[in-house]
């Protein structure tokens, strides 16, 4: 299957630094935030930086009467490593297939391949491991189609890059922030 450009999904434009978590006004689909790639439907790829910390996150947005579209809470997070992790081998990972199987990447991710309404779909849950080594799932889970898949797949190397990105831009504000209060009593008073 040849990968989509996924450039019309991503606006380089400059702008304040949207917060996925606290979107009230939204954005449609001309004008797509940095660090958001569209999977196909109503799935987003969604580079997150709340809080000076980085998650990449599968997330399901819904669209409204006048067009604008919004994030919902159905999603699944993980950090840059875990990303990295999955990135590097799900063109190797035989998803989705014709079986029902159980992938676990970094004992705390499950990929799950099913066939959902005669069609094949990638199932992702987070498990966490407790002090008394019992396991929980997390209740958000992601499902994403065989076509928002392959997508994912073809847009991997942008969404790493954005991480890398995002994690050393913060890397350097705070060197900055560092350096600039060190020389600036000024500074060094409000900080």
């Amino acid at each position: 299957m040849k990968c989509a450009s996924s450039e019309s999904a991503f606006s380089a434009a400059p702008g304040k630094k949207p917060s996925i978590f606290n979107n009230t006004d939204g954005f449609t689909a001309d004008s797509i935030p940095p660090n958001h790639y569209n999977l196909g439907m109503d799935n987003y790829a969604v580079i997150s930086d709340f809080g000076d910390v980085i998650n990449v996150q599968i997330r399901k947005f819904r669209t409204d009467e006048n067009g604008r579209i919004f994030p919902t809470k159905n999603e699944i997070s993980f950090s840059p490593f875990m990303w990295e992790t999955l990135s590097n081998g799900m063109h190797r990972l035989p998803l989705p297939s014709n079986l029902e199987q159980v992938i676990i990447i970094r004992n705390t991710l499950f990929l799950i391949s099913a066939w959902i309404e005669n069609a094949p779909c990638v199932s992702l849950q987070r498990y966490v491991t407790k002090k008394d080594f019992s396991r929980q799932f997390l209740p958000s889970v992601c499902l994403l189609t065989e076509t928002e898949w392959y997508q994912l797949q073809c847009i991997r190397k942008k969404i790493s890059e954005s991480c890398k990105s995002l994690m050393f831009n913060n890397f350097l504000k705070k060197k900055i922030l560092l350096e600039v209060s060190s020389r600036s009593p000024r500074i060094n008073s409000q900080i």
